[in-house]
């Protein structure tokens, strides 16, 4: 007699595991909705700055590099424990696991008595006291500095104005500096009317941050579930959805004044990549960038374009650089499944090279 269990055929096992995706549904969504703890590893405040505030990372072994390693997040949009999102899947837990002395810059939740912070704010105050007091704390005379997203659109900023700034290494992640090659986003800001938005909210409120970025995918959320009920079969996979989910709908304020300068200079005018964008009354020349430099760009990157993000290894002077693309969007190429096996150990690599080498200060 043949097998007769359900296993035996194609009919049966897609019933079993119909039935596991429903069981682990009711189970994880329904009994236990709860969402995994977010943004868990240890650190210390050690500066804060407005409402600005600079986190050290406890280390998880001996520190193997001196330099204190600098991660620039993004202002307003989203929080920051997309960089920590939980525990075997955390950006800056790679980095801690890896040796690195690492600090991340958190520019906090503005609000309307925010709406004249700008980038002269980031720029002259913020950034350089970040890098001082982690050369404090770190005893350190040098630091990396890894700037992610508008992050990394400051940070370039910063090395333009400051080319002698006590930084040995630069990363730029999902950076967008030619927004000529700015997507949606370029189409959308060209006419978008950035001035009455700013006279009404004093910011850009959460709900229209929300709004705006599921527009640029309008189906990105259907796309989640459907890929979250072929993979229900699977608690890892589970878990993982429930963090990024929690991010994706987590949306904070963007100051006013930051966003008219984003919107109506760099991005309508590409005022940046041209050389005509200026900060304080300086203009920003991102030929004065001579450190060493990393930029890295997501293959489907909606929001900072490829061809956006490389053009900043064009731009800038620097001797040792470096550009790569890898898999994923603008926010999986750094907190995705794949991360850790794509971009944390290039990451981590190319800072390491560059970190036991002597100083800069040192080569003049």
């Amino acid at each position: 007699m043949g097998d007769t269990s359900s296993a035996a055929s194609p009919l049966g096992a897609f019933k079993d595991e119909a039935a596991q995706r429903l069981g682990n549904w009711f189970e994880e969504f329904v009994l236990d909705p709860t969402i995994p703890p977010l943004g868990v590893t240890p650190k210390d405040l050690v500066l804060r700055r407005g409402k600005a505030r600079l986190f050290r990372y406890r280390p998880q072994r001996k520190r193997l590099y001196p330099l204190p390693f600098i991660v620039l997040s993004w202002v307003g949009i989203s929080p920051k424990y997309a960089l920590d999102l939980m525990p075997g899947n955390s950006y800056i837990e790679y980095l801690v696991k890896q040796g690195h002395d690492v600090y991340l810059l958190d520019w906090g939740v503005p609000g309307e008595e925010d709406r004249d912070f700008g980038f002269e704010e980031c720029i002259f105050d913020i950034i350089p006291r970040t890098i001082e007091r982690a050369r404090e704390v770190s005893n350190a005379e040098e630091v990396t500095l890894n700037g992610v997203c508008l992050g990394g659109m400051l940070s370039s900023i910063y090395l333009a104005l400051n080319p002698d700034a006590p930084v040995r290494n630069h990363v730029a992640l999902v950076a967008g500096i030619d927004s000529d090659h700015g997507g949606l986003f370029k189409a959308w800001l060209n006419d978008f009317p950035a001035d009455q938005l700013i006279r009404v909210y004093g910011m850009v409120p959460p709900h229209l941050m929300g709004t705006g970025f599921k527009l640029l995918r309008p189906l990105g959320d259907t796309a989640a579930i459907s890929a979250l009920w072929f993979n229900l079969a699977r608690k890892d996979y589970i878990t993982m959805f429930k963090a990024m989910n929690r991010w994706a709908n987590d949306f904070i304020p963007m100051p006013g004044r930051f966003f008219l300068q984003l919107a109506k200079e760099i991005y309508a005018k590409n005022a940046l990549a041209k050389g005509d964008f200026f900060v304080g009354g300086q203009r920003v020349d991102l030929s004065r960038h001579t450190q060493p430099l990393l930029v890295a760009a997501a293959k489907n990157d909606h929001i900072v374009p490829p061809l956006s993000a490389r053009a900043l290894l064009d731009l800038v002077s620097s001797e040792d650089k470096e550009y790569v693309e890898l898999p994923g969007g603008h926010i999986s190429v750094f907190a995705g499944r794949g991360a850790s096996t794509s971009l944390w150990p290039k990451i981590d690599q190319w800072v390491s090279q560059r970190s036991q080498k002597a100083s800069r200060a040192d080569k003049h």
